[in-house]
Parts: structure tokens; sequence; C-alpha cells
């Protein structure tokens, strides 16, 4: 038997792990497998310990950088320390874009990098002997070492989405993901991938690190007649499309939308801009019908040169950005812009300065705009000219997956507080004093708690400062922010009441 870990990604409003159901749709006639959850709150330690001595001798875990990471690699640790013999394989997001960084660790034996459904079943075919199995060194995607010399193997190509099979919810109780709570799409939300990658190769972006620039989509078709199954077996209310960019293809959006009209769901997924403003009006009217109430942008900056810099690709300008505030508002469908600020450029506080005045003019347009503000972290995408000025500024990665877990770099990932030299601490008061300011004034939709009386007293505490662009020191906001844990989303994902 295997055993398929996810450890703990969030206090709230974590979702089904579709990474380990899609391992396990694979799995599924090969070899026996069981997913540990510890978002449930279940001991993976302890739950392993117990299937290591009923003759577990894989343990596969996905890795997504801060708080996952830290528990990945304190399993991991335990694990190992325990149980030498036990084969421990990381894959996901951190271990691909850092093999190297992991394998140094005694206490992982192997990375699958990218996309490695089938990858994974020839690793366990190849360590059971089976015959025909193919030799470490012929497997694609995978990472290992021998005798302390780590190799890395030739990529996995992603595989076509249509040829997944529909995922073993049995292997889950779905119903302990869908009654958390209701979410602000919906009740029973669930989440759901219909494609990999990204056509555009963003200089921030992991995504085009890992992918550059390959996407494939599961058709409209199959991707409806799961939704609509997860519906009629699960009675899910709403649904969170993780895809990396969803709205890839007018075409598919549409059919998808068109098959779900009527199904009385919401669902939210990530676009480009320049890419739905050039959708019809009858794409739009339809997935507004359908339940489309939000879409993610990844907006980045106002200033057109700089998005040069990010090799933003397409079209998208700082009017792309107005005209979609203002489109968006037309159909009710709630646009979520993120700002990347703190670039490395050669005048940081000037381009931040810009950017909070510019988000202000979205805010007069739409007000129903929900804003997103990061601080750049540097991804690990040597093709980048982003990448290059990050590291001519003099940042590096940690080298240790024991530096990467501690408390200095727990962070780093959630774009909040990276440790780049070029921002320095006025910078971060600029960045979050505004945030504070605006997140009182404009309350979040997402979080269903902040309602009535408590959205009032925000807006109150927010009114004078927004107006008169003071935002230094807002001590009053964060005291009431925090007595009313005021949630943010970029961090804690959609809240729930």
């Amino acid at each position: 038997m295997i055993a398929l870990v996810n450890p703990k990604s969030a206090n709230w409003g974590f979702r089904v792990p579709n990474s380990l159901l899609t391992l396990g749709a694979f799995l599924e006639g090969r070899y026996d497998y069981t997913i540990i959850d510890e978002n449930l709150g279940v001991n993976a330690v302890n739950g392993l310990a117990k299937l290591i001595q009923n003759g577990v001798k894989y343990i596969g875990i996905t890795v997504m950088p801060a708080l996952q990471l830290r528990g990945a690699y304190a399993i991991s640790k335990e694990i190992k320390t325990r149980f030498p013999d036990v084969k421990i394989i990381w894959g996901g997001y951190f271990p691909s874009m850092h093999p190297n960084t992991v394998l140094k660790s005694p206490y992982i034996d192997f990375v699958l990098k990218g996309h490695a459904e089938y990858s994974f079943i020839e690793l366990l075919d190849s360590l059971e002997g089976k015959p025909g199995a193919k030799a470490l060194n012929q497997i694609a995607g995978l990472s290992f070492k021998h005798d302390g010399v780590i190799s890395h193997n030739q990529k996995a190509e992603p595989i076509d989405p249509d040829l997944i099979p529909r995922l073993p919810y049995h292997k889950v109780d779905v119903d302990k993901y869908l009654n958390f709570g209701k979410t602000y799409l919906g009740p029973r939300t669930i989440g759901y991938h219909s494609s990999v990658g990204c056509p555009f190769l963003c200089g921030f972006c992991a995504v085009a690190g890992i992918y550059k620039g390959k996407w494939l989509g599961r058709s409209a078709e199959l991707t409806a007649s799961d939704i609509i199954f997860l519906k009629e077996k699960y009675n899910i209310g709403a649904v969170e499309f993780h895809d990396n960019n969803f709205f890839v293809a007018e075409k598919r959006v549409y059919d998808f939308a068109k098959a779900v009209n009527g199904l009385g769901i919401g669902w939210w997924g990530e676009a480009r801009p320049d890419t739905v403003m050039k959708f019809s009006d009858d794409t739009w009217q339809i997935m507004a019908e359908a339940g489309c109430k939000m879409i993610f942008y990844g907006a980045e900056t106002s200033n057109d040169e700089l998005l040069k810099l990010m090799h933003k690709g397409g079209t998208q300008n700082a009017q792309t950005l107005l005209d979609l505030a203002e489109k968006s508002k037309k159909y009710g469908i709630v646009p979520e812009l993120s700002f990347v600020l703190g670039n490395p450029t050669d005048n940081v506080t000037r381009d931040i300065e810009t950017d909070l005045k510019f988000i202000k003019k979205i805010k007069a347009i739409n007000p129903a705009a929900e804003i997103v503000i990061y601080t750049y972290s540097p991804v690990n995408f040597e093709d980048s000219e982003m990448s290059l000025a990050a590291k001519l500024k003099g940042f590096d990665y940690p080298k240790s997956l024991e530096e990467w877990v501690s408390p200095k770099w727990q962070n780093f990932d959630l774009r909040k507080n990276p440790l780049t030299p070029w921002l320095k601490p006025h910078h971060f008061k600029i960045i979050r004093n505004f945030e504070k300011t605006l997140n009182a004034y404009y309350p979040t939709n997402s979080d269903l708690k902040i309602r009535g009386w408590k959205r009032s007293l925000l807006q109150l505490m927010g009114s004078w400062r927004y107006k008169t662009d003071f935002y230094t020191a807002p001590y009053e906001i964060m005291l009431t922010q925090k007595l009313l844990k005021y949630r943010q989303p970029e961090i804690e994902g959609f809240a729930q009441s």
C-alpha cells in the first residue's frame, strides 16, 4: 500500500486534495493506496506509523510553500528517522522549483517534478522490481540521488486533462470538506482543476517557470459533466477553479457556462485582463447567468514599462484594467485584481506610490472590485529578466530545507514579506498602511462575517484616512481588524460563515 499525504495547508477554507486524488485516479487498479489529510485534524505521523507497521513502504507528499512546506519537512524527518527503509517521495510546486535543495535533505528520497501521474506509477514499478519496469534514470520528471550524487531526468510533459479519469472521490470524506460553512461563492464549496499551465511567460510567476508557456485544458463537456456529477452526488453549491488560467479559450468558457447554466452554483476562476476583455458580450452574459461571481486577475501594475520588464505579454496596459473594472460592474461579476508592488526597479518608492494612486482610480470606477496587494517575491525562473534583476540586487534563495522552514523564510511565498534587499522597512510601511486603510474603507465581500455594524465600523475607521490620503500609523484600524478577526482572502482563501 502507498500512503499519500496532504500536510496542513490552511486553518480554514481548505478543499478536497485534488492533487492527491489525481494521483489516486492513476493508482486505481494498480496499487492500493490511502490518503491522509492533515487539514481534517489528522496527525499524519501517527497515521503513517500505523500504516507502515501494516506494510506501507512508500509515502508520497504534496508540498506547497510556507505552512505546508514546514509540515512536510516535519513529517518526513520524523518518519525517516523512525523508519529509515520507507521511501519518501515529494511532489508539487515547491520540490518542482527547488529539487536540489529538497534532495540535499537526508529525509527525502525522490522528487517528482511537474505533472508526474505516469512517472509516479513508473517509479513504484521500478522500486518494486516489476518486469519491464524502467530504470530510475529513464523515468521522466524524476530527480533522485545515488551515492550522494543528485540526478535530474528529462522533464515530464503535462498530461492532456481529457485523459484524466474522474477523480476517486470515494477515497476521501467529501462531506467533511463541504460542511465547513458558506463562502462568498455559495454553500458547500469545492475545488476543481480543469486545466494546467498558462500560455504566457510572466517573469514573476512560478507557473511560467514550470510550464514555459504551455497550457492544456479539459474540454468544456467533460468539465461540465464533472461539475454536474458533483452537484448530483454531493450537492455542491459553489466551485473554485484552481486553474492557473481558467479563461484562456473563450469558446471553452462559453460552452461550459452554457452547460451549467441553471445548475444553481456560484463559481470563481483566474484570468488575464486582456483575455477576457476580448470576450464577446454574449460570453460575459452567459458567464454571469451561469453563476460566475468573481474572477481573479493579475493586474500586477499600472506601469506599462514595468509590465514589459515582467514579460506580461499580450496587450494589457493600465487602460485595460480601468475598462475591465467598468465592464465587470456592468455584468455584476466582481473583479479580484492583484497588484505586485516592490519590484526591483530604479525607483521603488515612486512605483509603489503610483500604483497605490491607480488602485484608488479602480475603486472609484467599481467600488465592488476586490484589491489584492502582494510584494514581489522572486521565483526560480532563470529565463526571467526579473529573476536576473533580483539576483543582481543581492537576492538569493535558502540553500537547505532547514533554512526554508525557519521563521525568517516561512512567509516568503505568501508574497507579503519577502526577504528582498531592495525593499526597505519604509516601503513595507507604505504598502501595509495603505492596505489596512483600503481594507477598512472597502472591506472584502468574501469575509461573510464582516456585515452590518462590523462593516460600518470598519468603513468609519478608514473613511477619513482614505479620503485624505493619510495612511501613516493606522493603529486604530489594525486594532479593530484584529478584534473583528478580519481575514484577507489572498492569505486565507474565501472566509466562511
